[in-house]
């Protein structure tokens, strides 16, 4: 056994932060929400080495070659960092599939890790993380308020933000209120409201979301 995977072993926190519910399963249309909310359970409990298999798969068996009166005698014996690695790595992959609605878990079914599942997920969801960026870019970016209250409009420019946020392609705040105010130029009932605001951002008093 090496020390180096004798430490880790040792300094490997309790599995509990594993046991938290993800309330939303991942379909064939959440990817990126879906994420958000994994990666913080398997960071808090110091395993994502077990999703990107950076944390590898030790030995089953330790072989250990000793000279007996000048003949050479081979033993092996179970790898007690095996077994350790092993139960880690199914903790990962009974939290990851349990997060899984049926329609995506029948994708993953044959694959007995925690890495193979997380990169057959990546895989197979990466192209399309990359068209919803695009999508939810050009939607805030062309959001108008049209037939919708000041309340749902503000709430729905929030929830595309915060989607692209856990997409990991967060907006500045700055950006939000710009995006909502553009959004508000065509609505004659708000042209003092956008007129003040614009105001304040010229004189470097630009105003937050949570003022808006």
């Amino acid at each position: 056994m090496s020390s180096s995977s004798s430490s880790h072993a040792m300094a490997m926190p309790s599995l509990a932060s594993l046991g938290h519910t993800i309330t939303e399963k991942l379909t064939r249309e959440n990817f990126l929400v879906w994420k958000a909310q994994v990666l913080p359970h398997v960071r808090a409990a110091a395993m994502t080495g077990y999703l990107d298999g950076s944390i590898k798969e030790p030995a089953a068996v330790i072989v250990t070659e000793k000279d007996n009166a000048g003949k050479k005698e081979i033993t092996e014996a179970p790898n007690p960092e095996h077994a350790i690695w092993v139960t880690q790595d199914q903790q990962v992959l009974t939290f990851l599939l349990a997060s899984l609605s049926r329609e995506v878990l029948m994708q993953v079914s044959n694959h007995t890790t925690a890495a193979g599942v997380w990169q057959a997920l990546v895989e197979s969801f990466s192209a399309q993380s990359r068209a919803r960026q695009i999508q939810l870019h050009s939607a805030i970016g062309n959001a108008r308020k049209g037939d919708l209250s000041a309340a749902a409009y503000f709430t729905k420019m929030k929830g595309l933000a915060d989607e692209l946020a856990a997409a990991g392609k967060p907006l500045d705040e700055d950006d939000v209120v710009s995006h909502i105010v553009e959004g508000l130029m065509h609505e004659p009932d708000y042209n003092g409201f956008v007129a003040s605001i614009s105001t304040r951002a010229i004189t470097d008093q630009p105003i937050g979301l949570s003022e808006l």
